[in-house]
């Protein structure tokens, strides 16, 4: 630290950031920002960063465009950021449960959300659990939204140019959804949930909510309530709303479970036995038979 002062790096990144982006991105969800210092971030970034002086790595920054791109997609979605397919099978087969004791009610059709959706990876297993369900693909109202413009384009896309193995087996895996049309039916939009939802809005039958509530970014009480409540409200009658997460060092003490289930009731939700997380219904859409 008193040889590479972590702040005076932050700031000379921040104004690299400034120079390389034609939007804001969300610095603190950057490598540079929730480092606890230049070594971490060293080794958060390996193997695109080959030396350890920051000079230099700014200097080929600014003369590489690749390794440019490389190097701002590896700071804003590192691989450790949620990545992958599967993450909460217990999620997913109380959703299975959920969508077989519904579906008489949605015969015309399922709006789902996927709040705070990263990548994408979330969003497009809901599409494929829908599909599996017995849902078909003009059926599907589905939007992913995220707060980091860099995720929102790579889940747009399936692009992943710091990462080309993982960019390949995503598309792998997502491909089905767009060889029988069920892609088209997912957008993806920029969104900060701590704010009042867009207007016209018709609502959703299901909101995702994984790896945010509790965690880095939303573990104040006061700001839980309002995020939950405000999901609440985009539900509609006998939705459901569910929060997931694998939050590390210590999250989860300042954050339990608990305490998230006590914010869905006080937000008119009723919970929902679950093995991993936190789940609402909405009214009646609570029964689970």
């Amino acid at each position: 630290e008193i040889y590479l002062p972590l702040d005076e790096i932050r700031r000379a990144f921040d104004r690299f950031f400034a120079i390389a982006f034609r939007f804001s991105p969300f610095l603190p969800a950057s490598v540079v920002h929730n480092s606890t210092d230049w070594l971490d971030i060293l080794l958060k970034l390996q193997p695109i960063v080959s030396r350890p002086d920051p000079a230099f790595l700014l200097r080929s920054l600014m003369g590489d465009e690749r390794l440019r791109g490389r190097f701002i997609f590896a700071n804003f979605m590192p691989a450790r950021y949620g990545g992958g397919f599967g993450r909460y099978p217990a999620q997913a087969e109380l959703l299975r449960r959920w969508l077989a004791a519904n579906r008489s009610r949605l015969t015309g059709g399922v709006r789902c959300l996927d709040a705070a959706c990263g990548s994408g990876e979330g969003t497009y297993e809901l599409a494929l659990l829908l599909m599996e369900s017995g849902f078909s693909a003009a059926a599907i109202h589905l939007q992913g939204a995220t707060l980091e413009p860099l995720e929102l384009f790579a889940a747009a896309h399936s692009h992943f140019p710091h990462d080309p193995e993982r960019e390949a087996a995503y598309r792998l895996h997502v491909g089905p959804l767009f060889e029988c049309g069920a892609a088209e039916r997912i957008v993806f939009t920029l969104e900060d949930l701590t704010r009042p939802a867009p207007g016209l809005e018709k609502g959703y039958d299901i909101i995702l909510c994984n790896g945010l509530l509790g965690g880095p970014f939303i573990h104040d009480r006061r700001e839980l309530l309002e995020t939950v409540r405000r999901l609440s409200l985009r539900l509609r009658a006998k939705g459901i709303l569910l929060a997931m997460n694998r939050f590390h060092g210590g999250w989860k003490k300042i954050v339990p479970d608990e305490t998230l289930r006590e914010i869905f009731r006080a937000c008119g939700l009723k919970v929902l036995p679950v093995a991993e997380g936190v789940a609402g219904g909405k009214g009646e859409g609570s029964r689970m038979n």
